[in-house]
Parts: C-alpha cells; sequence; structure tokens
C-alpha cells in the first residue's frame, strides 16, 4: 500500500484536508470512508461528483475532524483548464 501521505498532484480541497488532517494514505482514507480506492481518485481528480452515504460522511467528516459547514463544495480541482 502507497504510503505516500502528499497530495497526489492535485488542487483538490478534501486531498488538501486528508493529507494535512490525517496521516492517512489515499488508501487508508478511502477504507476508512467505505470507499474503494479509485472512487476516492475519481472525486479527487474531478472525474466525478462525490456521491457519499450517510455513514460515509459521518465517517469523513469524523477523520477529517470537520462540521457540515466546513465540507468543500466539490472535491475535485480547483484548478481552472484553459481551453
Amino acid at each position: 500500500m502507497n504510503k505516500d501521505r502528499r497530495p497526489q498532484d492535485s488542487q483538490s480541497p478534501i486531498e488538501a484536508l486528508r493529507v494535512e488532517r490525517t496521516h492517512l494514505s489515499q488508501a487508508e482514507f478511502a477504507v476508512y470512508c467505505g470507499v474503494p480506492l479509485r472512487t476516492y481518485q475519481r472525486w479527487v481528480s474531478g472525474e466525478t461528483e462525490a456521491k457519499l452515504t450517510p455513514r460515509q460522511w459521518k465517517a469523513m467528516m469524523q477523520l477529517l475532524q470537520i462540521s457540515a459547514d466546513e465540507i468543500p463544495n466539490d472535491f475535485g480541482s480547483t484548478e481552472v483548464e484553459s481551453s
């Protein structure tokens, strides 16, 4: 399992929170939140929109020690792609 805790070339707010507030790799974080690693990676990259169950939201919020008000509106990259 990759123990690299740095953001994976991402400007994702959820990825930044994971790195800042936990000592978990992406794989470990995904397992604790109850989502497949690849799903988490797609959220971070902006490929897909995050759709979590209440249980997954609760696990993520507990791991990140955040309230509902602190949840990012989008998990994907905040970079604006130029055309």
